[in-house]
């Protein structure tokens, strides 16, 4: 199973030529997932849309993706300063309001990567997990870290238990060592 770069959802939305070639697949790709990253919910449900139903402006593809990963991980300066990524995290009711959009607008399924939490201070993948499973997520890949360690080792597999035991979709995990 493979997941793309992340894809803007703001860039899809803006008809962006670069970003159909980020999300370009080939039948022979799948099962693959387009990523894409976003903090505005109706932005981020007609990007889903649009990649689900393979119809975004300059469409590549020759066939729509298996899935749409959220992305609400990236720890990236660039990312996060628009309140991206992981900056999500701090708005867990922003998260569900995301997810429940894209499901709602989306022919596939919706999953969602998510951190550890912000910093050693704000651990809330739990509480996040629940949220985006209660709005729709078929599946959830935790980064066992904060937005704060980056990617330092080592990943914490304690939250990544914590999760598992307290939502009932499929967990997976994401950077790990």
């Amino acid at each position: 199973l493979c997941v793309s770069e992340m894809v803007s959802a703001k860039a899809m939305h803006y008809k962006d030529e670069k970003t159909a070639v980020l999300a370009r697949i080939r039948k022979t790709d799948t099962p693959i997932g387009i990523q894409i990253f976003g903090s505005e919910p109706d932005i981020m449900a007609e990007s889903a849309y649009l990649i689900s139903t393979n119809s975004y402006e300059h469409n590549l593809s020759d066939t729509p993706p298996s899935y749409i990963d959220i992305n609400m991980g990236c720890p990236v300066k660039k990312i996060v300063s628009n309140g991206e990524g992981s900056a999500l995290l701090k708005n867990p009711t922003l998260c569900g309001q995301i997810v429940k959009k894209c499901v709602e607008a989306s022919k596939i399924p919706i999953t969602v990567k998510i951190r550890a939490g912000w910093d050693k201070y704000s651990i809330n993948a739990t509480e996040v997990a629940k949220i985006v499973e209660a709005n729709g997520a078929s599946a959830i890949a935790i980064h066992g870290r904060t937005r704060e360690q980056m990617y330092e080792p080592y990943a914490d597999w304690q939250i990544i238990k914590e999760v598992k035991e307290a939502v009932g979709i499929q967990i997976g995990r994401a950077s790990c060592r």
